[in-house]
């Protein structure tokens, strides 16, 4: 398989910059976007894959496909998949964190 040059230079950047991105893009979209975790794969495939090209498309696919047949929340099942394998474990760690930080920011607020 081809590995894209801005996948190449992604993870070659140093760890801080790229956790950094990943982190607040993940927070951006997770505060962006209504209507659910199958609202979010059609973004993040158009901002991973087609914009950045760090993963390809048969790759977004398969990980949608396994995000979909685990139990969860899709758009964090998804989420923790496509940067773990981005950018590995710690990647999918600050993942789960972005996405669901306003959850847990509004939620004592709202009830």
């Amino acid at each position: 398989m081809l590995i894209n040059i801005e996948r190449t230079a992604f993870l070659e950047v140093n760890s801080l910059q790229k956790y950094k991105k990943l982190f607040f893009f993940t927070f951006k979209l997770s505060a962006s976007t209504f209507g659910g975790g199958f609202v979010i794969i059609p973004l993040m495939r158009k901002k991973f894959v087609e914009k950045l090209g760090w993963i390809e498309e048969d790759e977004m696919m398969d990980l949608t496909a396994i995000a979909q047949s685990s139990t969860g929340a899709i758009a964090v099942n998804v989420s923790i998949l496509v940067d773990y394998h981005v950018a590995g474990f710690l990647g999918a760690m600050l993942t789960v964190l972005s996405s669901q930080r306003l959850a847990v920011c509004f939620h004592p607020v709202l009830s």
